[in-house]
């Protein structure tokens, strides 16, 4: 019978990357001589890049190529504008004694991976899942998808770990609990929305919640 495991999300759930995700947000824009509102930039964080371009008004065919242009800027500014949150290193040292752990998440899996191996915490993850590294979009749900489908399937027990809609949604729609985390993104009203199982309002929370459901 195959562990428990527990899906986290990265953005807005184990790091606040939102410094160098709106420094990208504004070059890109700039360069096409786009508004950027911060309380419209704000709401972008977490979503699929090719969702939240076509949110800011850029139509079907421009896409691929801002989403190219946006990711080049990350790679300069982004992962340097990173930090885990408080308690972080603890929720996964406490939660990879219970289940396996994976990350899912819509930043290009290049990024995360450097994300993490700067901040010493790649290793608590078995498998690791981003968005493919030549544009292809990617949703969490898929993104989900091929997590499990690494892990040999949807296991007996697990959890989808987020702080936005998007990770409730892939985590029912692959029988996954959630667990909504509020120092993020997202909202307690858009996690409950989405028919999120429980929410935490800090890491401390996260972790009794996830040990408790999935102690031996």
């Amino acid at each position: 019978m195959p562990d428990p495991i527990i899906v986290f999300d990265l953005d807005g759930t184990l790091v606040d990357s939102a410094p160098g995700i709106l420094a990208s947000y504004h070059l890109t824009l700039d360069e096409w001589d786009r508004p950027a509102d911060p309380r419209v930039l704000a709401t972008l964080i977490g979503p699929p890049l090719h969702d939240s371009f076509a949110r800011l008004g850029f139509v079907p065919e421009e896409i691929d190529a801002v989403v190219a242009r946006y990711r080049e800027h990350y790679a300069i500014v982004g992962p340097a504008g990173c930090t885990p949150y408080a308690g972080t290193r603890d929720l996964l040292e406490r939660s990879h004694e219970v289940a396996t752990l994976a990350i899912a998440t819509a930043k290009r899996e290049d990024f995360a991976r450097r994300i993490l191996g700067e901040w010493g915490l790649e290793g608590y993850f078995h498998t690791i899942v981003g968005a493919p590294v030549d544009g292809r979009r990617a949703d969490k749900t898929s993104l989900v998808a091929t997590v499990l489908g690494r892990e040999g399937g949807s296991p007996p027990e697990g959890w989808m770990v987020g702080d936005r809609r998007f990770d409730v949604e892939a985590g029912r729609a692959h029988g996954l609990r959630t667990l909504g985390v509020l120092w993020g993104y997202g909202s307690a009203d858009e996690l409950t929305g989405a028919g999120v199982d429980a929410l935490a309002r800090d890491a401390a929370d996260a972790v009794a919640r996830l040990t408790v459901s999935l102690a031996p």
